[in-house]
């Protein structure tokens, strides 16, 4: 992959966020010189037409025109492999002298409609907007994916998140929240939520094309906190050995089912977990105020960064916060240090939470006016301000 290029600015309404073109260097390079204005907000991707399209591109994608050239199987594989990771993108197939047999072959494996190689801009943004129009006038967006990670092992990230889980779950409305731990060699949610799964993530990957929403609505179980739970796997496997593509359909899945979709991810990272960040609304990243956490919590963003995943999208929980007159790190050194929003601050509540620990139970269950339990409904009103465009 040459380039991806952003082309800035605003169009209509109707057309779609995050509509992207992916198509070799020289159509690009004759959709850029028409220097038509209508572009402006479509990004523009340099992939040569035998490449696989990137999980960072699928992942962030709303809408996407893709070259097929139908002389290369590794070309025509594009559509069958998009289909697999992301089964409700709409898509349309750039090509070539297209014949009639090729179209309908197309439109029977999900594609939207076909334009014609080279580009016509007009034609290419009139399908762009009849997508768009049409996905106003039926709902097709997916539900918020939020991750909450550890900088480093100890830091409660896991704590934190099923508390945040649990706020999303009560904010009525019949709003549905999904927790899903990725942690797949060392995951606690299940136990922490007190509640025993009979299927769990393992099980959805080994479901491949079986899996449909009613199969994964069966596989997560209620917690009496009213999240639906989908557990890690109760025994240890190896983490390179997760199909992405089989992992991100199962999060689509779940976004069209659920309101909200949380993950907990595990401290080690590898390509999957990272895809799945580049496809997350928010990140929150957990971290105390210690040397070690904040070294860790630095390297964490600066691989963020090496992957291009937003800045925007991330920001720093600043976790055990201990009540004292003076604190030797501040939340402003941490922001400064980081270069990222500390966008919350949850105060060490050592003996409500080892009460609630206790019992397996989250800390309001043991006290309605624990500090802790505050901050994380703080911490939920702060990313549920970033949703939706810093308006709370």
């Amino acid at each position: 992959m040459k380039t991806i290029l952003n082309l800035k600015a605003g169009m209509g309404a109707a057309l779609p966020s995050e509509s992207y073109i992916v198509a070799s260097a020289a159509y690009i390079a004759d959709l850029k010189a028409t220097g038509n204005a209508s572009l402006e907000g479509v990004t523009l991707v340099e992939l040569e037409s035998s490449e696989p399209i990137p999980t960072s591109v699928l992942s962030r994608a709303r809408v996407m025109v893709v070259e097929i050239d139908p002389s290369s199987q590794a070309s025509l594989a594009r559509i069958g492999k998009i289909r697999s990771s992301s089964p409700d993108l709409p898509l349309v197939a750039a090509i070539e002298n297209a014949d009639f047999t090729l179209v309908r072959t197309l439109l029977r494996q999900g594609v939207k409609d076909v334009v014609a190689l080279p580009f016509d801009a007009d034609d290419v943004m009139a399908e762009l907007l009849d997508i768009g129009a049409r996905q106003v006038s039926s709902r097709t967006d997916l539900a918020p994916m939020i991750a909450v990670i550890g900088a480093v092992g100890g830091v409660g990230a896991s704590t934190v998140l099923t508390h945040l889980a649990a706020s999303f779950a009560a904010e009525g409305d019949g709003k549905t929240c999904c927790l899903i731990d990725l942690d797949l060699q060392s995951g606690q949610s299940t136990h922490m939520l007190n509640v025993h799964p009979s299927v769990n993530i393992q099980d959805l990957l080994e479901a491949s094309e079986r899996l449909d929403g009613d199969m994964l609505r069966d596989a997560a179980i209620h917690s009496d906190d009213g999240i639906a739970v989908i557990g890690a796997p109760s025994s240890i496997g190896p983490l390179e050995d997760v199909d992405v593509d089989r992992l991100l359909r199962i999060l689509t899945v779940a976004r069209r089912e659920f309101d909200y979709v949380l993950l907990d991810l595990p401290a080690n990272w590898t390509n999957w977990s990272l895809s799945v960040l580049c496809a997350c609304h928010q990140i929150a990243v957990v971290t105390d105020q210690t040397i070690s956490g904040l070294r860790s919590a630095k390297k964490t963003l600066d691989l963020f960064d090496a992957v291009d995943i937003p800045r925007n999208t991330t920001g720093i929980i600043l976790n055990k916060v201990q009540k004292r007159l003076f604190k030797t790190i501040s939340s402003s050194d941490v922001a400064d240090t980081l270069q990222r929003e500390v966008i919350a601050e949850v105060i060490l509540d050592k003996e409500a939470l080892t009460a609630a620990q206790a019992q397996n139970r989250l800390v309001w269950a043991e006290s309605r006016r624990a500090q802790f339990g505050k901050d994380i409904w703080a911490f939920h009103d702060a990313i549920a301000a970033r949703l939706n465009g810093g308006k709370s």
